[in-house]
């Protein structure tokens, strides 16, 4: 018996798992809005002021002076030291994370993960200014086993910076790696260990193939960000070890040159984009990882 068309039209519309395209790209649109102004305006117009006349002028000046050159390498070289020690350490403590059986500690090793996240740039790095300073925690350490004298400290230096960095930079290797670690089956170390490997071996040679896609995408992740450090090269740092993000910031508010601070930019950028193509490729060669 069929229904009158009243009260046909009165029944609910049939629920469809996908919605109508204008209703995704409403959805969307305020994200699309503020990508489009906040990153990819402001990117072209960077791209192109650097490719005028004065702005090639600028690059070339940025790039054959010697402060500059030094401050660039300075950048990529320390950047990616604290890549290579915040791997290292991220897959120690996201593994760490994934296989310890006390609930306590597991919560004790994701607090120190997540401590970094909970505490503004500026408390970080006066937190490590008064542990490394002369006369800190650190140095009298460092004094009582004859390692250094009573007049040294690692305020100022290269090493404060790497520390700095890294302990900013540890939550963004241990995350990815620990999402790539938990969706590896961990049977297969014991399938492994039952044909004769050791656990160190059977780690290297089932665990680190299956996870190398993560760690390539956590190394990328954490080279990208360190780039465009600032705050803790001044900090802990000072003027004898410059970031380019730190002469940046002196091109523009204390030279007041717009042009060479485009041109460093532009170069940093080019550097971060490079690192992000360098990484798919190589991610791309690497087996998946996976198990479960």
């Amino acid at each position: 018996m069929t229904g009158s068309p009243a009260m046909l039209s009165a029944r609910p519309r049939r629920w469809h798992a996908q919605s109508p395209a204008g209703i995704g790209l409403l959805l969307t649109a305020p994200a699309v809005i503020l990508v489009i102004s906040l990153v990819a305006y402001p990117l072209a117009s960077l791209t192109v002021d650097t490719l005028e006349p004065e702005g090639r002028a600028a690059l070339e000046s940025v790039l054959t002076a010697d402060a500059s050159r030094r401050a660039l390498f300075r950048t990529l070289w320390v950047s990616f030291e604290v890549t290579v020690l915040a791997v290292v350490l991220g897959a120690l403590m996201a593994w760490a994370i994934c296989t310890v059986r006390s609930r306590l500690l597991r919560i004790l090793l994701w607090v120190a993960v997540l401590a970094p996240l909970w505490m503004s740039v500026v408390v970080k790095n006066y937190a490590f200014v008064l542990i490394l300073r002369q006369g800190g925690p650190v140095n009298r350490l460092l004094v009582a086993l004859g390692l250094v004298g009573q007049q040294d400290s690692l305020l100022y230096t290269e090493v404060s910076v790497i520390v700095g960095m890294l302990y900013a930079m540890l939550p963004y290797a241990v995350l990815p790696l620990f999402a790539t670690f938990s969706g590896i089956d961990r049977s297969l170390i014991s399938a492994a260990e039952t044909l004769g490997a050791g656990r160190v071996r059977a780690i290297t040679s089932v665990v680190l193939p299956l996870a190398a896609r993560g760690v390539v995408s956590a190394a990328t992740l954490v080279y990208v960000v360190c780039l465009g450090f600032y705050v803790t090269p001044v900090v802990l740092g000072g003027p004898g070890t410059p970031f380019v993000a730190t002469l940046i910031g002196s091109y523009v508010f204390e030279y007041f040159d717009l042009p060479s601070a485009r041109a460093f930019a532009l170069v940093i950028l080019a550097a971060a984009l490079l690192s992000v193509a360098v990484g798919q490729v190589v991610a791309r060669f690497l087996p998946s990882g996976g198990g479960k």
